[in-house]
């Protein structure tokens, strides 16, 4: 392929994030990149939400692919950048937990994620919306997010402060009285967490939603029941063992949109980044409205 036929790719990364140095990122990407077949940049950002301008801008100028460096709160910035437009997201795996490279079956194998990239074909697969706030993996409310809120508050990274968090707002917690609105019906009651699941793998190989699939159109949902504190560490194992929708504790069903309002105080989250809980949080799936570069 001449030099006028090259796709044109950029990369893009946050240099602080993630728990792993990106020192050899130009090193790797040019012993494992097809050079025959693309045309690289790398580019890093410089503040919050740098990613997603970086990425609108590739797409205006009819860039091929944009390749989110790091974890999930990167792909996140840059599949926001690229919704609705011609330009594919690719992903590198350079985060703590990498959920979303998990669904896709890369893990954290950054060279396996290059060399997808090389073989890879562009396909469509659905979005959401929380409010305002986009995301492209899993969204949700309750014990999750407001390990999501307290970890991002923490300087450091990887599953260890995680783990810690979650013990520490495990302790205590209060559960959320939830009002939930789908097409089919209306209820209340309590929960501990509501997961709206794109993607099935919060990170680490812990797939909440097994049975998700990006390109269906719906989002599955996972409402974890009321009930004793330590029974929820007995989950743990089903997300590994990918049963964790059929547990007893869990209500499961898919819906392409669904409301919940909470009149307490609490947090939510999308691609795990935590924040503070409006009252009512509107999920919203936008099918096949951004294109991911696939293996084929």
């Amino acid at each position: 392929m001449d030099q006028l036929n090259k796709k044109r790719i950029l990369f893009v990364t946050n240099p602080f994030s993630g728990a792993k140095s990106k020192d050899h990122l130009r090193q790797t990407i040019e012993t494992y990149l097809d050079h025959a077949v693309f045309e690289y940049d790398i580019q890093y950002t410089e503040y919050p939400s740098h990613a997603t301008t970086i990425a609108s801008d590739a797409a205006s100028n009819g860039l091929f692919a944009v390749i989110a460096v790091g974890g999930d709160g990167t792909i996140n910035e840059v599949a926001k950048g690229l919704v609705h437009t011609k330009t594919a997201l690719g992903i590198v795996p350079f985060g703590s937990g990498n959920g979303f490279s998990y669904h896709l079956g890369i893990k954290r194998d950054i060279v396996a994620a290059i060399q997808v990239l090389n073989e890879a074909h562009a396909a469509p697969i659905d979005t959401g919306s929380a409010n305002d706030h986009f995301f492209v993996n899993i969204a949700g409310l309750g014990l999750d997010a407001t390990v999501a809120y307290k970890t991002k508050l923490n300087t450091k990274r990887g599953f260890y402060p995680y783990f810690i968090n979650t013990l520490k707002e495990s302790t205590g917690f209060k559960f959320l009285r939830l009002e939930i609105k789908t097409d089919e019906k209306t209820w209340e009651d309590e929960y501990a967490m509501a997961v709206i699941a794109n993607g099935s793998v919060y990170g680490y190989d812990f797939a909440v939603a097994p049975e998700a699939h990006l390109d269906d159109g719906a989002f599955d949902i996972l409402l974890v029941k009321k009930t004793h504190i330590f029974k929820y560490f007995l989950l743990v194992p089903r997300m590994l063992n990918k049963s964790f929708h059929k547990s007893s504790l869990v209500v499961y069903f898919k819906t392409n949109n669904i409301s919940i309002t909470n009149k307490s105080k609490g947090y939510f989250h999308v691609d795990g980044e935590g924040f503070e809980a409006p009252e009512t949080i509107s999920f919203v799936n936008h099918p096949k409205s951004l294109l991911l570069l696939q293996k084929k």
